[in-house]
């Protein structure tokens, strides 16, 4: 069955297993990142205390910049999967391209707090020294870096909108792998990594994140490239059968 007729043709209930069992494990391992960075910093041999009180700051504004990225995907995702419906592939193309510029203002909005807002924002949360610049130090960081989480929220519901739900999984579960591994070694600075504290886990939350972006970017361009490859062949083909029959 072609991929593009997928969800127009597959039988409803094998197409709600299909597409629903990979969303619900996408969703509840977009939670994975803060409750490892919480586990780790937990364990952090000083100031693990603290640390944890500044995820706590933290985390509602990650996950506000998490609302903004998969709300504009989810409207991005209606209207790209109506469109696709229609087979109007070129307004389909537009509304993808719409949703990425939306993404780079989002992403801007997101720099710009990042670097003239995050200060403000703890210090109205606490007065304790020690949290206030473990915060502003994790949260500056995600910010700043927060195109992987806006690109991957983006990128998860155009591939679901298309039918390829289990390529938003892998990507979640390779970010959330990513995560675990890099985590213990920038937070205590195992290896040749230095120990960040909970700078380490701002960075290795980016990582992942970014990784996962770049992970579904790829998907669309293997897909182009394999296209390309396989016509180009075919041209190859067809051309030795005409100088065969010459």
């Amino acid at each position: 069955m072609a991929e593009s007729n997928k969800m127009k043709e597959m039988p409803v209930n094998k197409l709600m297993v299909q597409m629903g069992i990979p969303m619900i494990l996408s969703m509840a391992l977009q939670a994975v990142y803060n409750i490892v960075d919480s586990a780790f910093v937990g364990n952090m041999k000083a100031g693990s205390e603290a640390a944890l009180n500044a995820l706590t700051l933290v985390f509602p504004v990650q996950m506000l910049m998490v609302a903004v990225g998969i709300g504009t995907g989810v409207g991005t995702n209606a209207l790209l999967a109506r469109t696709i419906g229609q087979g109007n592939s070129k307004k389909a193309a537009k509304v993808a391209g719409n949703s990425l510029v939306l993404g780079v203002i989002i992403y801007v909005v997101c720099l710009l707090f990042g670097f003239f807002g995050v200060r403000e924002y703890i210090s109205s949360q606490t007065v304790d020294a020690e949290v206030l610049e473990m915060g502003v130090s994790y949260l500056r960081i995600c910010c700043v870096i927060s195109f992987g989480i806006i690109f991957f929220s983006l990128f998860e519901k155009l591939l679901q909108a298309t039918g390829r739900s289990l390529y938003s999984t892998i990507g979640q579960v390779v970010g959330a792998v990513v995560n675990i591994i890099l985590d213990p070694i920038m937070i205590y600075g195992i290896g040749p990594c230095p120990e960040m504290g909970v700078k380490g886990a701002a960075y290795a939350t980016v990582i992942g994140q970014v990784g996962v972006s770049l992970i579904w970017w790829a998907f669309p361009i293997t897909e182009v490239i394999s296209c390309l490859i396989g016509y180009l062949f075919l041209k190859r083909i067809r051309k030795y059968k005409v100088n065969a029959l010459s």
